[in-house]
């Protein structure tokens, strides 16, 4: 079906464990994609990532790929190298993502605006060189990353003056460590408090 859509802009897949690697190397095919989506997704695997993203995507600019254990750093790398324009990249629940595929993903994103990569349980210097590769970043996600640490946050805010940052109690960060640095208290999964007197609207899925 996929391959009849040529001019398909936005596609969200969510919950679909059936999805095979066979149905998505159908992406490459879809040439003027902007937005793709695909969450919990656990049939997936390196091969498929590989077929869907064998061809440039010149217009994609926002992805989601979350909770799919499938997804690893050669993947992330590939995906990257075949949208170099996305300004938005969301990778929340992907627990197979190192810090030594992220930062080589990233190194084909020079636009990046936001980056989602919390639960990432094997990330943590990652965010020393985000400020390099990601001149342009304005909000990043580290909730949950326990092997993030708040030397590496409050440097990272000072090369970044306006980057937002959303962290948990986890990291044992101070609210007031960082000049733009948010401080979320993920209290369950429908409540969250917002300390340190934020005054800019945030959307945040919890």
């Amino acid at each position: 079906m996929l391959s009849e859509l040529h001019f398909l802009r936005r596609l969200r897949i969510q919950y679909c464990d059936e999805l095979s690697d066979d149905a998505i190397q159908e992406f490459s095919n879809l040439k003027y994609l902007e937005e793709l989506s695909l969450t919990r997704s656990h049939s997936l695997t390196q091969k498929g990532f590989l077929r869907a993203f064998s061809r440039p995507h010149h217009f994609m600019r926002t992805i989601e790929i979350t909770e799919c254990s499938g997804l690893d750093d050669t993947s992330l790398i590939a995906i990257t190298k075949s949208c170099r324009n996305i300004t938005s990249l969301d990778i929340s629940w992907c627990r197979s993502i190192t810090d030594d595929g992220i930062v080589s993903a990233l190194g084909f994103t020079p636009h990046l605006t936001s980056l989602n990569v919390r639960c990432g349980q094997q990330l943590s210097d990652f965010v020393t060189v985000l400020h390099t590769f990601c001149p342009e970043l304005r909000y990043l996600n580290v909730i949950s990353c326990s092997g993030v640490r708040e030397e590496d946050l409050r440097q990272l805010s000072a090369e970044l003056p306006d980057l937002e940052i959303a962290f948990n109690r986890d990291l044992g960060c101070s609210p007031r460590s960082f000049k733009i640095l948010k401080y979320f208290d993920i209290m369950s999964p429908r409540q969250f408090a917002i300390r340190n007197n934020c005054s800019r609207h945030l959307n945040l899925k919890v």
